[in-house]
């Protein structure tokens, strides 16, 4: 069922009341009438769904299946926050639809999807071949882009070579590295180690995502650090088509996947997207109109 809107007439008479408590007490109370008028006004002023007639898992609600990877998505209670999380919020006003929260670990987030127990999913899910055969994939949300991040400023792949370089295990580009690098490349399991690692100068450069260098430097501060995203680079994949996140919806709900791409187009035109990934903490850049892609 619909939300109300946010009820301007109600609080415009609501406003009116409280400037009229300083009044003399022979004030006149407000006309009857009056009040009727702007009762009748609010309860038909209700949200006008931008794409009316949407099927979801439970009416009235975008169930999103959610887990904890910030700056991402981030779980608060009942509430989504992190970029992607501020931004579902942002296309489930649109709808006129409230977000239900439905926790899980991360290996349960594309099969809440695929067996209809959740609408969507957050936390950088990447569009790729293998998940198009499962789901259907939304526009690219957030380029996930390659950073190398240095005190030396890298700013470029040939710049790596000869130089002792860290990256977190599980990153697509891992394997190019090791290819141009060899020895020189070594994979940490955590964030934490990897940048302790760039404070003490055991590694001169670290390969990461934007965000998370800026995170990790909060805790870990590093002077003088420097973030380069580097130019095209067919020995990295990554450099060339890099990791689009994207919203994934059920291949039996199209209605929703076309709804999702359209309020992604508004959101970015008004402004929205850019204003919510500064926020979090990502570049600029990474939430620019882009050719969708698939890894």
């Amino acid at each position: 069922m619909p939300k109300h809107a946010t009820r301007l007439v109600l609080l415009a008479a609501v406003t009116g009341f409280a400037l009229t408590g300083c009044a003399p007490a022979q004030a006149p109370a407000p006309a009857p009438a009056a009040t009727e008028s702007a009762a009748s006004e609010e309860t038909t002023e209700e949200c006008v769904p931008a794409h009316p007639g949407l099927t979801t898992v439970e009416e009235g609600f975008l169930t999103v299946a959610a887990y904890e990877y910030p700056p991402f998505s981030a779980i608060d209670g009942t509430t989504l926050s992190g970029a992607e999380g501020e931004i579902l919020n942002s296309i489930a006003a649109l709808e006129c639809l409230e977000v239900k929260v439905q926790p899980g670990a991360a290996a349960a987030m594309i099969p809440a999807i695929e067996t209809g127990r959740a609408d969507t999913t957050l936390g950088s899910w990447y569009r790729t071949a293998a998940r198009a055969e499962i789901v259907l994939l939304s526009d690219p949300v957030i380029i996930d882009q390659l950073t190398l991040i240095s005190v030396d400023g890298v700013d470029s792949v040939e710049g790596l070579i000869g130089k002792k370089v860290g990256s977190t295990l599980g990153f697509l580009w891992n394997e190019d590295l090791e290819n141009i690098l060899g020895d020189d490349l070594s994979l940490y399991e955590t964030t934490q180690a990897l940048y302790a690692d760039l404070a003490s100068g055991r590694i001169s450069v670290v390969v990461d995502t934007f965000p998370s260098g800026k995170a990790a430097l909060e805790t870990t501060p590093i002077d003088g650090a420097q973030f380069n995203v580097p130019a095209p680079d067919d020995r990295v994949v990554s450099t060339t088509k890099p990791g689009q996140t994207n919203f994934p919806v059920s291949l039996d709900n199209p209605g929703l996947q076309e709804a999702i791409n359209n309020n992604l187009k508004t959101l970015r035109d008004s402004g929205v997207l850019g204003e919510i990934a500064e926020k979090w903490g990502f570049s600029p850049t990474a939430v620019e109109e882009t050719e969708p892609n698939l890894l």
